[in-house]
């Protein structure tokens, strides 16, 4: 770091089942709830992947051969909205993207008029987005029988879909208090607290769901969400190892606990989970291009090329072919890179293509080439300190003294827009000899954003640069307890 080198510092981001006849009899049941669910929205794959799960606990049953019969052939699903619902935990949850329904399948044409075929005639309107109509056959189910916890909950859904979460919320209790044990209205419940803002009751239901069924897996799912969205990485990994230790084959789980762990920089961890998701979804771009970053995190740059061209192979989108272009950079093939770069600007202009073609420039010595790359990132983008840095180091390469301070100097005046721009700063400084700036900068950045991994990280680097042994000790041992949950 007390090298006049270019500097750019780049941070990327079983269980044992053993029930009762009546628990298992509740866990298909929720089981059952998700297959006909994925039936519905003609995801037969999933269906297919809960109704065998189903068959290994209760190989006879009845109701789940009827709807297996009717899947053919199975389709491939996509796992786009896992991986979007996975990536934004901050967007309010859709009655229509959470609903668990309870219907039992059955030749309609020659069933009587019980509760559950008016349960199976409400989910088809549900399913068809008539939710009026779905409301009404709900209501026409409890009415012949009053115990049908299913048919509750299926109500209190309809209801949240048309807006009416007074209703929706009576129902969803009544489901649950008709069968304690039946805790998919409580997480629906949650999902619905959520939606409204109360952050309060959205942890109090997932955890009454939990204490009330300690094997619904989804609650533990949700739970890992809310915590992790929140920063408490521990608890988010610890929900999330719970949910899959209950059930396997939820990959959502493996999807969310990878991402915790690529964000708190555990990135072996991370390559580990994303293996276990792509298990379900090998044909996963983002699955691969996630796989690629944690791979360049830790300087494993062949084995991250190898990833990004399989999303490549994929999707063949800028962001993919931008990362590539990084990779090659670093590998030092630089002409690679630049041809890609090149490939990119041709379509878009964009800051950080042209700070990446200055470096590369700037490797191969073409200094006049660099400096204009540099120059046209900051005429775009003329609010990150590290462009004007990489432009000082032009000129400190050229021997221009004045040059090299003048930008230097304008690097450290910018205010940071991101915590990125705080690590940054930290670096320019410290490169510089103002070890006291840059601990500062950092201070001040983890004031902002308590929740990133990186920015402790970066202390302890400098901490370790200088020797610091107490200091780096204490450094070490927050990261350990904020973020560290293996």
């Amino acid at each position: 770091m007390k090298k006049g080198i270019l500097f750019l510092v780049l941070f990327f981001l079983s269980g044992l089942l053993w029930m009762n006849a009546a628990k298992a009899n509740e866990l298909t049941d929720d089981y059952f709830d998700m297959a006909t669910n994925y039936f519905c929205a003609n995801n037969y794959a999933k269906a297919l992947e809960y109704l065998d799960l189903i068959i290994t606990i209760e190989p006879t049953n009845i109701k789940v051969k009827a709807l297996k019969d009717k899947i053919s052939p199975p389709q491939t699903d996509s796992p786009q909205v896992i991986e979007n619902t996975a990536k934004v935990l901050s967007n309010s949850q859709k009655p229509e993207n959470v609903v668990i329904v309870d219907v039992p399948q059955a030749d309609i044409s020659k069933t009587i008029y019980n509760s559950d075929y008016y349960n199976i005639k409400g989910q088809e309107f549900y399913c068809k987005k008539d939710f009026c109509n779905a409301i009404e056959y709900f209501h026409k189910a409890i009415t012949v029988n009053k115990c049908n916890a299913q048919a509750y909950n299926n109500l209190a859904m309809a209801y949240w879909a048309r807006n009416n979460t007074y209703a929706a919320i009576k129902y969803f209790k009544k489901g649950n208090s008709l069968n304690r044990a039946y805790t998919q209205p409580l997480v629906n419940l949650s999902n619905l607290y959520k939606q409204l803002g109360n952050e309060k009751k959205q942890v109090y239901y997932l955890k009454k769901a939990i204490k009330l069924n300690p094997n619904d897996y989804s609650a533990y799912y949700w739970l890992g969400n809310y915590c992790r969205n929140y920063g408490d990485y521990p608890s988010a990994i610890a929900n999330y190892k719970e949910c899959i230790k209950i059930n396997p084959k939820f990959p959502q789980a493996y999807l969310s606990i990878a991402i915790s762990f690529f964000e708190t920089e555990e990135f072996n961890y991370a390559i580990i989970a994303l293996k276990q998701y792509r298990e379900f979804y090998p044909d996963s771009d983002f699955a691969f291009f996630l796989t690629a970053r944690a791979a360049s995190a830790l300087c494993r740059y062949e084995e991250a090329k190898i990833y990004v061209q399989k999303a490549l192979e994929i999707n063949n989108c800028n962001e993919y072919k931008f990362e590539l272009a990084k990779i090659d950079y670093f590998l030092g093939n630089y002409i690679n890179a630049l041809d890609v770069l090149q490939e990119l600007l041709k379509c878009h202009e964009n800051a950080e293509y042209f700070n990446y073609v200055g470096l590369c420039y700037y490797k191969q010595k073409n200094i006049e080439a660099a400096i204009a790359n540099f120059n046209k990132a900051i005429d775009l983008d003329g609010l990150r300190p590290i462009y004007y840095y990489n432009l000082a180091q032009c000129y400190k390469s050229l021997g221009d003294k004045k040059n090299y301070a003048k930008y230097v100097n304008t690097a450290t005046k910018i205010n940071p827009i991101n915590y990125q721009d705080f690590i940054d700063l930290s670096y320019i400084y410290y490169d510089n000899g103002n070890t006291g700036y840059a601990i500062n900068s950092l201070n001040n950045a983890i004031s902002k954003y308590p929740n990133v991994k990186l920015l402790y990280l970066a202390k302890l680097k400098i901490y370790e640069a200088l020797s610091d042994n107490l200091h780096y000790n204490e450094i070490r041992n927050i990261i350990e307890m904020r973020f560290n949950n293996r």
